[in-house]
C-alpha cells in the first residue's frame, strides 16, 4: 500500500472511532448529574377521558410557538401530590373551565405516562405527536419534561 493510501486509511479509521465515541456518550444512564427519566406511550389516547376529570389534576397546557396556526400542542396532567414537574416558561396553568374548552389540540396526538424515580407516575402528557418530548429525572421528588415543537409543514 502507498503512502497516501496509508493515510486515508488512517484517517477513516479516526473517523469511525470518533463516530462511535460520540454517539455512545449520549447512551448512558447518567448525563450532567442527571438520569433519564422515563415517558411511557400509551397504546390507548386517554385525551378524553383526562379532559373530562381534568379537575382532579394540576394542568398545563403549552401554545404553538409564534405560528400562524391555531391550537396548542400539548397538556400535562400532573397528579396532585408532592412530586414536582419542571417546565419551561412556554406553559400556562389551566385554571378554568373557559381555559380548558377552548385548548385544543388540532392534529393528531399521542398519550404518555410522565415516570420518574423508581418508575412512579407523575402525571400524563397529551401532545402532538410530531413533537419531541424526553423526560429528565432531577432527584426523587423531581423530573423536568423537555419539549421541543417539531414543524411539519
Amino acid at each position: 500500500m502507498t503512502k497516501n493510501g496509508h493515510q486515508n486509511l488512517i484517517i477513516i479509521v479516526l473517523a469511525l472511532a470518533f463516530g462511535i465515541t460520540a454517539c455512545a456518550s449520549g447512551t448512558g444512564e447518567t448525563r450532567k448529574g442527571w438520569t433519564r427519566g422515563n415517558l411511557k406511550i400509551l397504546k390507548t389516547n386517554k385525551e378524553g377521558e383526562l379532559r373530562q376529570s381534568w379537575k382532579d389534576y394540576i394542568v398545563h397546557k403549552r401554545n404553538r410557538p409564534s405560528s400562524f396556526q391555531k391550537g396548542f400542542v400539548a397538556f400535562v396532567y400532573k397528579l396532585k401530590n408532592d412530586k414536582k414537574i419542571i417546565l419551561d416558561d412556554q406553559w400556562i396553568e389551566v385554571t378554568s373551565d373557559e381555559m380548558k374548552a377552548k385548548g385544543k389540540i388540532f392534529d393528531a396526538t399521542t398519550s404518555a405516562e410522565i415516570l420518574g424515580h423508581n418508575q412512579e407516575l407523575y402525571g400524563y402528557l397529551v401532545y402532538r405527536s410530531a413533537d419531541f418530548v424526553s423526560v429528565s429525572i432531577v432527584d426523587e421528588q423531581t423530573v423536568q419534561l423537555n419539549y421541543r415543537y417539531g414543524r411539519n409543514y
